[in-house]
């Protein structure tokens, strides 16, 4: 493997695992899962998926680009969602939602599309 492969390799891979990390929305120190709800998107460092549902915020503070999945503390929140969608380029979508989740709890994002599979009508949580 030449030299700049081996570079893009190691850069290509170093995103994949950002994507993975989690961001932690909330202040203070890191706290035990228990205490946490966890809520997982689609990476914003995705190849073409058919449908991305990206977390842009919670409770207005904006998620890097490096954050596929959120902590954050038992109780109501709100979150800015990107659905995506495929082969378009930028958001196909935006939505707030308002969620309540508990400690210990994990969740995924999920979509309802539109007829026709063009955009999201809307989103949500659901349990894992």
């Amino acid at each position: 493997m030449s030299g700049s492969r081996f570079i893009a390799a190691v850069l290509a891979m170093a995103f994949l695992v950002a994507a993975c990390a989690t961001y932690h929305a909330y202040d203070g120190p890191q706290r035990p899962a228990a205490q946490l709800a966890v809520i997982s998107g689609s990476s914003k460092l995705r190849a073409a998926t058919p449908l991305a549902l990206v977390i842009r915020a919670v409770d207005d503070r904006s998620v890097d680009v490096g954050y596929s999945t959120v902590a954050l503390t038992p109780g109501r929140h709100r979150l800015l969602v990107d659905c995506q969608l495929g082969e378009q380029s930028g958001t196909a979508s935006r939505h707030s939602i308002d969620v309540d989740v508990g400690a210990g709890e994990r969740y995924r994002l999920t979509a309802a599309m539109r007829p026709g599979n063009r955009s999201c009508a809307s989103v949500q949580i659901a349990a894992e």
